[in-house]
């Protein structure tokens, strides 16, 4: 699965959430509106980030990438926030390690085997620091469509 095709200048928003369930709310809202994921995806996603922690931490970066079951899914795509202010996440794997994020890459996929494929993309890409300062800095969703692209051309 492209990463290309996955990402759209309507799915990236600017947030000024106060809290990590605004902000994800803020993201399933903008899925469900845009008919990619079904109602039920904004629970299911707020409870998998409960049991699940998505957040990860690189040398200069705090990036998230929550998701949920494809369940919950009517056609594959990512939401993206870029936070005003950063908000603690806790990190991947752990239960109490907090990372303070600042990108946020909400995952809705359809088929489980593109998670893997799709994750890689994006672990790659916050991995590289000139890419995300790009991102951070972006002004608007175009210019963040476009990093994203031209880095996923790049490695594939």
């Amino acid at each position: 699965m492209n990463v290309e095709e996955l990402v759209r200048e309507d799915l990236v928003i600017f947030s000024k959430a106060k809290t990590k369930s605004e902000v994800l709310s803020e993201l399933s809202d903008l899925l469900i509106v845009n008919k990619h994921v079904k109602a039920s995806y904004k629970d299911a996603v707020l409870e998998r980030e409960e049991a699940f922690p998505t957040g990860l931490e690189t040398e200069k970066f705090g990036v998230a990438i929550p998701h949920t079951d494809s369940i919950h899914v009517n056609e594959p795509a990512v939401a993206i926030a870029l936070l005003e202010k950063k908000l603690p996440f806790i990190q991947m794997g752990t239960s109490d390690e907090v990372v303070q994020v600042e990108v946020i890459f909400m995952l809705a996929l359809k088929k489980a085997e593109d998670q893997l494929e799709v994750l890689q993309v994006f672990i790659d890409l916050i991995q590289n620091d000139s890419i995300m300062k790009k991102l951070v800095t972006g002004n608007n969703p175009k210019e963040i469509i476009k990093t994203i692209q031209e880095f996923s051309e790049q490695i594939s």
